[in-house]
């Protein structure tokens, strides 16, 4: 009975010597973090569909408010007033942690649509693109109205 005690503790001392766990903030992917400046999570902004681009070795989620959502739902190309879709892009990496598994590496962009409502009762689109780390605005207007096409076709990949 002694020996079975003596045995359990070592072996308790044995395993608990070989935890190397990395405290949390380590283990956070950094790189893809959208800066605080953005105001990014008080939008409650919801998932809307996720793809990858293996040509360019990217990973881009869409997200919506709970307007946006509806109508991508719903299938509509009817866009109301008050949508907001924003679509993150990050270049991809290896997981560290995941054999063969990719995550988003470095913050590429965020393009932001948002609908309008106008003084003649028309739903106009607003359309900001921002670029890099620190996600500086893209004044180049050059394939914008290609770039809201491209999100509004997006389908949902989530289910009602």
């Amino acid at each position: 009975m002694k020996i079975t005690h003596i045995l359990f503790a070592a072996s308790v001392l044995i395993v608990s010597a070989c935890n190397n766990r990395k405290p949390v903030e380590e283990l956070l992917n950094k790189k893809a973090a959208i800066p605080a400046s953005f105001n990014f999570s008080k939008a409650g902004l919801k998932v809307i569909t996720s793809f990858i681009n293996k040509k360019e070795q990217t990973m881009s989620t869409l997200y919506g408010n709970d307007l946006a959502l509806k109508t991508a739902l719903l299938g509509s190309a009817n866009y109301p007033p008050g949508e907001n879709l924003t679509l993150v892009t990050w270049k991809q990496q290896d997981d560290d942690r995941w054999f063969g598994a990719r995550i988003p590496g470095d913050l590429l962009s965020v393009e932001v649509i948002k609908t309008i409502s106008s003084n003649t009762g028309n739903v106009t689109t607003n359309y900001q693109r921002f670029t890099g780390r620190e996600l500086a605005i893209d004044t180049d207007t050059t394939h914008q109205q290609e770039r809201i096409s491209y999100i509004f076709s997006q389908k949902p990949s989530i289910m009602p």
